[in-house]
């Protein structure tokens, strides 16, 4: 006998995925990247996903968490669109609990944060010139949006506008 409901449904599995990719926008600017937040929370949120995008120079770091089917279908459209380059599959597993409920998506750019802030990560994490670098180390770069997650609810919590 199984032990599946008497409905036969089961919760969808929940899954953590991160990648990487290199933009291949000309002319990045904050308000671009504020555009790409705001859809992107739109439409993550009618596909209960959640997560945070890093942009540290021309690299992209984005952590995608929720149900595995609509993980997988974002991460194909993802790497189609024209605006990525590079798109490289750093992690994909299942999870119990988000890491990232906080936000359908929230973007930040690591160049844009106070110099306090910036100052710890480059202690942290490696640089490349004067970003820190997006390697392909999955428990690095786990551990550096988490890093940027606490940041922004810090900053956030400074910021009543916000």
């Amino acid at each position: 006998m199984s032990n599946q409901s008497a409905d036969n449904t089961q919760a969808p599995l929940l899954c953590r995925l991160i990648y990487k990719s290199n933009t291949c926008w000309d002319d990045l600017s904050n308000e671009m990247l504020v555009d790409l937040a705001k859809q992107s929370a739109e439409n993550n949120q009618a596909m209960d996903v959640s997560g945070l995008l890093v942009l540290s120079g021309e690299t992209f770091l984005q952590v995608l968490e929720g149900p595995s089917d609509a993980v997988n279908a974002l991460y194909v459209k993802i790497i189609a669109d024209p605006r990525h380059s590079s798109p490289r599959l750093l992690s994909f597993e299942p999870i119990t609990s988000r890491q990232f409920s906080e936000w359908s998506m929230h973007v930040v750019d690591l160049y844009d944060l106070p110099i306090h802030h910036r100052g710890l990560l480059a202690a942290k994490y490696p640089m490349k010139e004067d970003y820190i670098e997006i390697s392909d180390d999955s428990a690095l770069n786990l551990s550096l949006l988490l890093d940027a997650k606490a940041i922004c609810l810090s900053e956030a919590e400074r910021d009543p506008l916000n």
